[in-house]
């Protein structure tokens, strides 16, 4: 005979309240963390772009949106958006689709599919200083490859890190080869596709391009749309390559926004003004991000 062990009230509330916090306590660590290190320095850097910072008594007169103002006064705050959105743009027509090309061929492959993917993926692991010094030599006016090519075409050398014309070209331009794991990320998400819906396609003759253009990338829209705004908001905050390259010159030609906040405060240690041009790439990024998602959200509907 089974003997009914009972509960009682008390114990069952316990129990139940138990249950509760314990996720809570699991997560407590994270989010405490998030918002020391998130949104209480997102906040500080707000009040301090309302100060004329002083370093000796911080945060120094509060001036209020005087920083905003001076900064929306400044030309060469307007001519650091300017290169901002051309490196965007140089980006969408050099570098974006060549991981999504990548992927579609590799995944047409039948056999040596695993060696191409390690191949592709071997750039990702080379050093960015490396990188940095290897492109330097391609595109250097005198032992450069780069000006042995356009000689070849008959076009005339080139300096290109020092031609205002053609610098943020050069930054842009190494990420043609594509490769790394975008490539991987796309290939995952063309072979997640049902095999029903392919061999679907392919009876009622929907194959080569109209395939790819019909199934393929409607399938995998949500995970390009994910990378393009991972994309944007990484250009948008291009700091590393202009220091590398070219230390926003000649004539800050290729100061990006970033670099502009760095000028401001690394260089000048003109922390109000820094703080308000971040707060406003800050604002800036998240409206662009909105418009993007409510855009894909309208087209689904």
């Amino acid at each position: 005979m089974v003997r009914k062990t009972s509960i009682s009230r008390g114990t069952r509330k316990r129990l139940h309240l138990k249950n509760k916090l314990t996720p809570v306590l699991f997560l407590l660590p994270g989010i405490l963390f998030t918002f020391i290190f998130r949104y209480y320095t997102m906040f500080s850097s707000f009040w301090i772009s309302l100060h004329h910072y002083d370093v000796t008594k911080p945060p120094g007169e509060f001036v209020g949106f005087a920083n905003y103002a001076d900064m929306l006064a400044n030309p060469d705050f307007w001519k650091a958006w300017k290169v901002t959105f051309l490196f965007v743009l140089l980006s969408l027509l050099l570098s974006f689709w060549v991981p999504i090309v990548q992927a579609i061929f590799l995944n047409e492959i039948g056999r040596g599919r695993g060696v191409f993917s390690s191949l592709y993926l071997l750039p990702s692991v080379v050093p960015a200083a490396a990188n940095v010094i290897i492109w330097k030599w391609i595109f250097h006016p005198v032992y450069g490859i780069a000006n042995k090519v356009v000689g070849f075409f008959g076009l005339p050398p080139q300096t290109w890190y020092s031609d205002p014309r053609l610098t943020v070209f050069c930054i842009v331009f190494p990420g043609i080869i594509g490769g790394g794991f975008g490539v991987l990320l796309y290939l995952s998400a063309i072979q997640g596709i049902s095999g029903d819906i392919m061999e679907a396609a392919e009876i009622d003759g929907c194959s080569g391009f109209k395939r790819l253009l019909y199934i393929t990338l409607p399938n995998i829209w949500f995970l390009i749309l994910i990378q393009l705004i991972l994309m944007i908001i990484g250009t948008m905050q291009i700091l590393d390559p202009v220091i590398q390259y070219t230390m926003g010159g000649p004539g800050f030609e290729s100061a990006s926004i970033a670099y502009f906040i760095y000028d401001k405060m690394q260089v000048r240690f003109d922390y109000g003004h820094a703080t308000a041009i971040a707060f406003m790439l800050q604002l800036v990024i998240a409206v662009m991000t909105s418009i993007q998602l409510r855009l894909d959200q309208s087209e689904r509907e």
